[in-house]
């Protein structure tokens, strides 16, 4: 018979096959099944009719009969056809929108509640203002060698896209690494059965406890598990990046005085950095602490986050010497271009390409790239940047503030007596 469905079938490790080819008893009816195809997708890679979408054609053939062969294999015709003709280039499944195909169908696209109406919502900008989507971030992800994935801590969101964009790139990727900002090295052996062949036996409800997660004061286990179950059902091994706490805090106080030579050497923390970047970071700290750190304070605190970016890198570039490609999880300060992790990575392997992406809350309606530094003559330092809504409106300088004026009471108190 000549009526016949070409389906695309790959899977990691797979030739392409040519094409699949379903036969019925009954053939093809009435006018031609591309006359199914209208309806099956909108285009605009939005919701289940959406570009990506891969819905079955309407039930009612040409001639009006609704069961059958023939009805059924009208459909998966259309079907084909769509897809044949909307994505031989780009598969229409990573043409949709990140937030629209890497969430449960069963639950709400957007767990963070606030401002999820505004029009940047979902959407894939480059650092220059410009749309993408997608495929072309996932492309560019595939040929880095080190891409890393900047968060808001307490967003779930950002975390459930960080999950889908490691799962895509899993598939596609001959061996993988994660690299977490969130575990310090002291605690690698905890997650060491990750990528090996002990892996499923890992038990993902005890991990948290393990990793001394929330006693270390990171938001709850429960935001960041997509990304340990991607890592588990993938294969992919996990390791800590961040310096141990006790030496952050060390430096934070004391500056690079508080490392071995051989751990600042190690780290090339002893290497000029530019006085411009230093003093946007100094000003980032300040105001991350909401104005009320001593400007003293402020140049040891650069210390200890520009050894935290050069360890983190360190441990990407350690993940990356065994494997094709390392991601980095971590707060979207760390993976900027310009002084973050990335720009340390590109000094230490200079053929090691890096990809930089942001997931950034929007902030109330400002609805343009421009509002948040996407600009054409100025482009911010991130490859790409996804919109999610906002996971809270709550202003964080108030309960700092109120912490540090009730430890001033209390010291003025301890003084007194």
């Amino acid at each position: 018979m000549s009526d016949r469905v070409s389906l695309a079938y790959r899977k990691k490790g797979d030739e392409d096959f040519a094409s699949v080819h379903v036969a019925t008893v009954e053939p093809f009816a009435g006018a031609s099944h591309r006359a199914l195809t209208a309806g099956a997708t909108d285009g605009d890679g939005d919701g289940a009719g959406g570009a990506g979408a891969t819905a079955l054609a309407p039930d009612a053939t040409p001639t009006g009969t609704k069961n059958g062969a023939a009805a059924f294999l009208n459909k998966v015709a259309a079907a084909g056809d769509a897809a044949a003709t909307d994505a031989a280039v780009h598969p229409a499944f990573e043409t949709t929108r990140l937030s629209n195909r890497g969430f449960d169908d069963d639950e709400a696209h957007w767990k963070s509640r606030f401002f999820s109406d505004n029009p940047l919502v979902g959407g894939i900008f480059q650092g220059d203002g410009r749309p993408s989507d997608a495929a072309s971030l996932l492309g560019a992800a595939q040929s880095a060698r080190y891409l890393l994935l900047g968060e808001n801590h307490d967003n779930p969101d950002h975390h459930r896209l960080q999950a889908d964009i490691v799962s895509d790139l899993a598939k596609e990727s001959n061996d993988m690494a994660l690299v977490f900002e969130m575990i310090p090295q002291h605690l690698n052996g905890v997650v060491a059965d990750f990528g090996t062949k002990s892996d499923m036996s890992l038990d993902l409800d005890t991990l948290g406890d393990k990793l001394a997660w929330s006693q270390r004061g990171w938001p709850d286990f429960s935001m960041y598990r997509p990304l340990f179950e991607a890592a588990k059902s993938e294969g992919l091994p996990v390791s800590g990046g961040d310096l141990d706490p006790a030496v952050v805090s060390s430096m934070a106080r004391n500056g690079l005085s508080a490392l071995p030579p051989e751990e600042r050497k190690r780290l090339s923390l002893d290497d000029a950095v530019k006085p411009e970047n230093l003093a946007e970071l100094m000003d980032e700290i300040r105001d991350a602490h909401c104005g009320l750190m001593p400007s003293s304070a402020l140049a040891a605190m650069a210390d200890a986050q520009q050894a935290r970016d050069r360890s983190l890198a360190a441990a990407m570039i350690d993940a990356a010497k065994t494997g094709d490609k390392a991601v980095l999880i971590a707060g979207a300060g760390h993976v900027r271009k310009d002084r973050g992790v990335p720009s340390i990575i590109e000094r230490k392997d200079t053929d090691g390409h890096t990809l930089s992406v942001r997931m950034m809350e929007v902030a109330g309606q400002d609805s343009k790239p421009a509002d948040y530094g996407l600009k054409a003559d100025q482009p911010a330092p991130y490859d790409f940047t996804i919109f999610t809504p906002r996971a809270s409106v709550d202003d964080p300088c108030e309960a700092l503030r109120t912490r540090t004026e009730t430890e001033k009471a209390e010291k003025a108190g301890i003084a007194a007596n």
